[in-house]
């Protein structure tokens, strides 16, 4: 298991992200760790044609990159 600092990270950011975790039941990691999913499966439907939630990624400097 690793672990993660966050720095400079947005106070109300930070306290959405752990009222999100807790709210479901989940740890904080838990719950960053399924966002990370979400986003990849978010980001697969957008690579494959979904236009509008392309355009949503993209707004959100969430484009496509390549490694």
């Amino acid at each position: 298991m690793a672990t993660l600092n966050i720095r400079n990270i947005n106070d109300a950011a930070a306290a959405k992200l752990k009222r999100a975790a807790e709210i479901r039941g989940l740890a904080l990691p838990e719950y960053l760790a399924k966002l990370a999913n979400l986003h990849d499966a978010a980001r697969a439907r957008a690579d494959a044609g979904d236009a509008g939630l392309q355009a949503e990624l993209t707004a959100l400097g969430l484009q496509s990159v390549r490694e």
